[in-house]
Order: structure tokens, then C-alpha cells, then sequence
């Protein structure tokens, strides 16, 4: 993006975001809670219960109302809600069985992610609108529903949409909500050159700090690696101490 402009972003078709359009902020916030709870209370009452296997502990999981994404480390499962929010249940092993043996959910706020949209459309921001963001933000609101540009191929502003804001001094993102707009940290990278690429290339996967790369290719999407166990924080939930009915290393 480059200096004084906007960019709007709206989720991507698809019946997996079916959940995501129009919540608000405040939906998006209760659906996480619910998740951390859930999450936890299954590892409380997971407590005495051993598996055979990572596949046991899954289908566990889904028994409990969890939606499991598949990975191959063989010592995390990831779960996720109807909003796309994630938490990740780690299992310990011994003797040929495993057991639940804590969480991290610090990523289950993570649910309104650049990935889920598509940009579709970017302007020029003028010099108030860089004075007074908000008020900007409210007359976007009214000029895309009311008037939208013969350019737009969007549909209408509305709750879940994203507007990004670039002046000299920052790149900031706000949600549509409900009522008004929140700032949404997080949404675009913090480099200015990939928020500068984003807008100009036709790929978003050519991110690569050139710009203009040329025409999309065709490239296999290298899978993250998984977290290292020693530096995760269990945030939420960890048992202090190995379980004493646990067989021995």
C-alpha cells in the first residue's frame, strides 16, 4: 500500500466463513472464551483416561464436540471452533500410550486473519482522513453503501469487513463492527514493504520483498513447522507434574 491510502478486505467466499460474517467483535470475543473453557474442562476430565494413540486421543476429541484439524506431529492436536479459532492440546507418551497433558489457546483470539480475505478494493486517503481516522472510516461506511464506486466489485461495507489505513506514520487496521469500528492490530505485517507488496502484487504468496515478481505461479505451499515443545507456554492449562497412575519412561 503505499502512503495515504485505504484498502477494504472482505472474507472469501466459501461455506467455511459462513460463521465469521457479520459477527461482531463482541460474538467473535464470547465464541473464544467458550473455546478456552471447553478446552479445558475436556483436559479435566480427560485426567484418567489413556490412549492408545494419537488417533485415539482425536476421536476423543470430536466425541467431545471438538472439530480436529489434521497434523502430523505426533505430540500436538489442533482443535477448532465454528469461528476458525484454534487452540492446541499437547499429549505425552510412555510406555506405548499417550494422555492429554495440557494446552495453549493463546492463538483462539487469532480468528479475523488476513488469510480468511480478499482485498477488493484500495483508494486514496486524504489528508483529513488521516487527521480524524474514525470519521474517515464512517463516511467509507456510507459512500460503499450508499454510493460505492463504479469500480467496486465488492458488496456492500458491513460487520466482519476490514479497512486498513496507511499514512506516513502507520499502517492501521479496524474491524466493522456492530456498531462503529475497532483497531485491529495484528491484521497486515508489520513490514512496510510486505503491506506495500500486498497491494501490488497478483499473488499474495509472492510476498518476497520484490515487487512486481510477474505473473502468478504455481508453487506448493510449504505446511509451518510445529512449536517447540521446551519453548510453548501452556497458557491456561498444564498439569504440574506427571500423572502418578502414568506408566514410567
Amino acid at each position: 500500500m503505499p502512503d495515504n491510502s485505504y484498502a477494504i478486505y472482505q472474507l472469501k467466499d466459501g461455506s467455511e466463513f459462513h460463521m465469521l460474517r457479520f459477527a461482531s467483535m463482541d460474538e467473535l470475543t464470547q465464541s473464544a472464551l467458550r473455546l478456552r473453557r471447553d478446552v479445558h474442562q475436556v483436559l479435566e476430565a480427560s485426567d484418567d483416561i489413556m490412549f492408545q494413540d494419537k488417533a485415539s486421543a482425536e476421536q476423543y476429541l470430536r466425541d467431545q464436540g471438538f472439530t480436529v484439524i489434521p497434523n502430523a506431529d505426533p505430540e500436538f492436536i489442533t482443535v477448532r471452533n465454528a469461528q476458525l479459532q484454534e487452540a492446541t492440546i499437547y499429549l505425552t507418551y510412555a510406555s506405548g500410550i499417550c494422555w492429554l497433558e495440557g494446552c495453549d489457546t493463546r492463538g483462539v483470539d487469532q480468528s479475523v486473519k488476513r488469510e480468511h480475505y480478499d482485498l477488493v478494493y484500495t483508494g486514496f486517503l486524504p489528508e483529513a482522513g488521516a487527521a480524524d481516522p474514525l470519521a474517515f472510516l464512517e463516511s467509507l461506511y456510507a459512500q460503499f453503501n450508499l454510493d460505492p464506486p463504479e469500480d467496486f466489485r465488492g458488496h456492500s461495507l458491513s460487520v466482519s469487513d476490514v479497512i486498513v489505513l496507511r499514512t506516513q506514520e502507520a499502517v492501521r487496521s479496524y474491524y466493522t463492527d456492530s456498531f462503529g469500528f475497532r483497531e485491529l492490530p495484528g491484521f497486515l505485517p508489520e513490514n512496510a514493504l510486505r503491506n506495500a507488496e500486498m497491494a501490488m502484487e497478483d499473488d499474495y504468496d509472492m510476498i518476497d520483498g520484490i515487487i512486481n515478481n510477474g505473473p502468478k505461479q504455481e508453487k506448493q505451499r510449504e505446511l509451518p513447522a510445529a512449536p517447540e515443545r521446551e519453548n510453548t507456554p501452556h497458557e491456561g492449562h498444564q498439569k504440574a507434574h506427571r500423572r502418578p497412575d502414568a506408566p514410567a519412561r
